[in-house]
């Protein structure tokens, strides 16, 4: 995705050098080289200015004073400006292709399967009222449940001084092989900076929810009720229990635990057990409980 001075000055952006081309878009963590970034919050000048791969940033007039060997585009509302720029370059380079499904693949009549931007893999199982929207990839051996949706478009909206900017999501669900997806289960689609994607093995219960970005690692269990928040990750073989949440972002490390009805709202250890909520270690929120439980009697 490369973004050039007619790229900006289709969202309203003036620009005075007009060799201007930068390779992406992304936040002021970005670990993209040559990116285009935002900024309309002084908490995040340091990061902005520390940041290397960063080269050019949208900003206020105020704010662009304090932006150190940068480009910087003045503009009234940079949030605004950053995600209405995003929505035209991902519409812009966005390509349908005729969708694939594999002979050996068995597709109920009553599935609905978009007629491009989607693969389906050998021997893939698509159970009836299923709905697979554009861009989504499903491998070899594959188990989607009836009433399952894959790759529906996440929950981003920014609040802007300019009204609500609803996020175009320009990337992918990805599932690997041998993976099983449960009733009524809810799969989003990710960004091209941050794949949805699941991998081999994983087992993904009914009525779960996956957010945008999501990805989880090699034989994962995701049980009944879930939610994973957006960008959140599971890694191998890691078991999330009956009605756990999981906050964007975070991660449970590999063979991770988290117990029923857990909220989870900072990284699970490896092969950490955690309960509760806010969700902490098992073996010290059945000690805090007894001890309550003792106080109380």
């Amino acid at each position: 995705m490369k973004i050039t001075q007619i790229d900006l000055e289709q969202v309203g952006v003036k620009v005075t050098n007009h060799d201007v081309e930068y390779d992406c878009l992304a936040l002021s963590n970005s670990i993209l080289p040559n990116s285009l970034s935002f900024v309309d919050d002084e908490k995040y000048l340091v990061e902005i200015n520390k940041n290397k791969n960063i080269v050019a940033c949208f900003a206020t007039e105020e704010l662009s004073e304090r932006i150190i060997e940068k480009d910087v585009f003045v503009v009234e509302d940079s949030r605004y400006t950053f995600y209405t720029l995003y929505n035209y370059l991902g519409r812009k380079n966005y390509k349908k292709v005729e969708t694939k499904i594999a002979k050996s693949a068995i597709v109920s009549e009553n599935a609905f399967i978009c007629k491009y931007n989607v693969i389906i893999g050998e021997n893939t199982i698509i159970e009836p009222n299923v709905t697979i929207l554009a861009d989504v990839v499903l491998g070899d051996n594959c188990i989607i449940r009836a009433g399952a949706v894959l790759g529906s478009e996440g929950f981003e909206h920014k609040r802007t001084k300019k009204g609500i900017v609803s996020v175009f999501h320009d990337g992918e669900v990805k599932l690997g092989n041998n993976v099983e997806i449960g009733a009524n289960t809810c799969i989003d689609k990710g960004f091209k900076f941050r794949q949805t994607i699941i991998e081999d093995n994983v087992r993904i219960d009914n009525l779960i929810h996956i957010a945008h970005g999501v990805q989880i690692k090699n034989g994962a269990y995701i049980i009944a009720g879930t939610v994973l928040g957006g960008s959140s990750t599971i890694e191998e073989e890691a078991w999330l229990s009956i009605n756990s949440s999981i906050a964007p972002g975070v991660t449970v490390k590999k063979k991770g635990y988290v117990s029923m009805g857990a909220v989870v709202s900072r990284d699970v250890d490896e092969g950490q057990q955690v309960t509760g909520n806010l969700a902490v270690d098992h073996k010290k929120f059945i000690t805090a409980f007894k001890n309550f439980l003792k106080a109380g009697s």
